[in-house]
């Protein structure tokens, strides 16, 4: 195995333990068969992005900026918006 195989088998092994710690910590589960009340406290709880104190939302594992003002935000809501039509409704047992 080439060194650069190797340091990427190493960062993927870490980067997986890092994502497991995260879940621990926020009480993440598989997120298909959670229950909407449940990811409404993940959310809550800021285990998804959380806005920081210049008020920018951010992811609160990697620490990317999402966005950095209203239009933005907007502008990423219209495109999560365009996701929805595509994704199946919850099963009844997980839906509020």
């Amino acid at each position: 195995m080439n060194d650069k195989l190797k340091a990427d088998v190493e960062r993927s092994k870490r980067v997986i333990k890092e994502i497991k710690a995260h879940k621990d910590y926020y009480g993440i589960n598989d997120l298909d068969t959670m229950h909407t009340s449940d990811y409404r406290r993940v959310l809550d709880e800021g285990a998804l992005f959380w806005i920081d104190h210049h008020d920018f939302v951010r992811s609160t594992f990697s620490e990317e900026i999402f966005a950095t003002n209203r239009e933005q935000l907007d502008a990423m809501i219209e495109h999560l918006q365009g996701y929805r039509e595509k994704m199946p409704m919850p099963p009844k047992r997980l839906s509020e």
